[in-house]
C-alpha cells in the first residue's frame, strides 16, 4: 500500500506529524478491509492545513478515483475538503475518509458493501481493453460529439479504430451472404422489397468481416451515407450485431457507443439508442425512437423503410412494457445522466423514427432539456440507476 504524505511547508515541529503517522499508518496497514479498498491506488495522507497548493502541483500524475485520508487534528478535514470542491470542478473522481483509523476503516467496509466487487477496480476497469470502431467519421450534423481518442484512451482504456468509408464500400461490394435472406422475408411490408433486404444483410456480413479484420468488440458507423451509394442503410445490420453480443450503434456516435458498451459490461444485455422525440417536463415522461434497435430487445418487429429517407430498411419494433434505465454518458466521460423508468407504451406514429415508445420517469427529468448530453440517449432494461450512479460518480 503506497501513502502520500501532504504537510502544510510552514509547520515547525514534525514530531507532531510523526505522531500522528504512528496512530493512522499501522493501523490502515494492518486492516485487509481497507488494502481491499484502496486496491492499487494510492492513498494522499492530509497531514494538515495548508496542503492544497501541493496537491495541486501533483493531482495530474495521480490515478484516479483520488483516496483522500482527512485526519481529527491539524486542520487536516478543511484542507481536504477545499481539495476536493477543487477536484469536483475538474470534475475528477475522489473518495474522501475522515476521522480516526477506525473510523476510517468502518467508511471503508461501508463502501465496499455498497458494491458487490470492488469499486475502485469496477471504475478504472469497466472498460479497458475494448476495441470499438469508428466506421467513415461522426455524422456533420454530431457537432458536441467529437471525441478525444488519447483522452479516452488514457481515462478509460478504450482503444478506438477508425475504419474509412472506402473500407466499408469494399466490404460490402464483395461481401458474402451468411444469412438467408428467406428467414426474413415474412417481415417485409409492401415498401421494402427483397433485393432492400438483401442488401441490407450484405452491409451486415460487411460489418462482421470489419469486426472480424481488426479484432473489435463493436462498431459506431457514419450510416446515412449508405443511403446515396447503396439507397439502403445500416439499421438491420446494428440490429443483428448487437443481438450477436457486439456493441453497434448509428451515424458515427462515439460518446453513444461507449455508453452502449457500459450497459453491455455492466448488465450482459444490449441497449437501444434513441433520439428523444418528446419531453414532457411537467408529467415527467418523454417518446423515444429510432429506426434500428437490438433484436434480441424486442417483442416483436416488421420492416418499413428507413424513416427519414423513405428508402432502404428501417425496424418498427415493440418493446416489453416495464421497467428500464435511461442512460447517457457524455464524450470525455466527465459528465452523465441516469434515470429509472418505465416503458409504458410503444406507439405507431408516421412521424418519427419506426421504433417508438413512450417512457416515464419516476424522478424530474428537467436536466434533459437544461444539459443535454447530445442528440441520442440510451435505453435499457432493467432498474440500474443506483449501480450507474456509484460507478460513474
Amino acid at each position: 500500500m503506497k501513502f502520500i504524505y501532504l504537510r502544510s511547508k510552514i509547520s515547525n515541529d514534525p514530531r507532531v506529524f510523526l505522531d500522528q503517522q504512528k496512530a493512522y499508518i499501522p493501523v490502515l496497514e494492518k486492516s485487509e478491509t481497507f488494502k481491499r479498498f484502496v486496491g492499487e491506488l494510492p492513498v494522499i495522507f492530509i497531514e494538515s492545513g495548508g496542503t492544497e497548493e501541493e496537491f495541486k502541483e501533483i493531482y495530474l500524475s495521480l490515478p484516479e478515483p483520488h483516496i483522500l485520508v482527512a485526519t481529527v487534528a491539524n486542520n487536516s478535514l478543511p484542507a481536504s475538503l477545499e481539495i476536493c470542491s477543487f477536484l469536483s470542478q475538474q470534475n475528477r473522481r475522489f473518495i474522501l475518509l475522515h476521522g480516526t483509523a477506525e473510523e476510517i476503516i468502518k467508511m471503508s467496509e461501508n463502501k465496499l458493501e455498497k458494491v458487490s466487487s470492488s469499486k475502485i477496480e469496477k471504475e478504472t476497469k469497466i472498460l479497458s481493453n475494448l476495441r470499438l470502431g469508428v466506421v467513415g467519421k461522426p455524422s456533420n450534423w454530431l457537432i458536441s460529439s467529437i471525441t478525444d481518442y488519447d483522452l479516452l484512451k488514457k481515462k478509460l482504456g478504450v482503444t478506438l479504430v477508425d475504419v474509412s468509408f472506402k473500407e466499408f464500400k469494399d466490404e460490402i461490394d464483395h461481401a458474402k451472404e451468411i444469412v438467408d435472406p428467406v428467414v426474413f422475408e415474412p417481415l417485409l411490408n409492401k415498401e421494402v422489397s427483397k433485393e432492400t433486404l438483401e442488401g441490407a444483410l450484405r452491409i451486415y456480413s460487411a460489418l462482421r468481416s470489419i469486426i472480424i479484420k481488426h479484432n473489435l468488440n463493436g462498431l459506431t458507423v457514419r450510416c446515412f451515407d449508405l443511403l446515396g451509394v447503396y439507397h439502403n442503410t445500416s439499421c438491420l445490420a446494428l440490429a443483428m450485431l448487437n443481438k450477436d453480443g457486439y456493441i453497434a450503434t448509428c451515424e458515427g456516435d462515439v460518446p453513444t457507443m461507449l455508453t452502449m458498451a457500459l450497459v453491455r459490461k455492466l448488465t450482459h444485455q444490449s441497449a437501444f439508442q434513441v433520439n428523444p422525440s418528446y419531453i414532457n417536463l411537467e408529467k415527467k415522461y418523454a417518446i423515444f425512437a429510432h429506426c434500428t434497435l437490438p433484436l434480441d430487445m424486442c417483442l416483436s418487429y416488421q420492416f418499413d423503410t428507413h424513416f427519414e429517407s423513405g428508402i432502404g430498411l428501417g425496424i418498427a419494433g415493440r418493446l416489453n412494457l416495464g421497467k428500464v434505465t435511461v442512460l447517457k454518458v457524455n464524450k470525455d466521460w466527465s459528465k452523465f445522466q441516469a434515470f429509472d423508468a418505465k416503458i409504458t407504451a410503444n406507439l405507431g406514429r408516421n412521424d418519427l423514427c419506426r421504433t417508438q415508445v413512450k417512457v416515464e420517469f419516476d424522478d424530474d427529468i428537467s436536466s434533459l432539456m437544461s444539459d443535454p448530453l447530445g442528440n441520442h440517449i440510451v435505453i435499457c432494461y432493467g432498474a440500474h440507476k443506483k449501480e450507474i450512479d456509484e460507478l460513474l460518480k
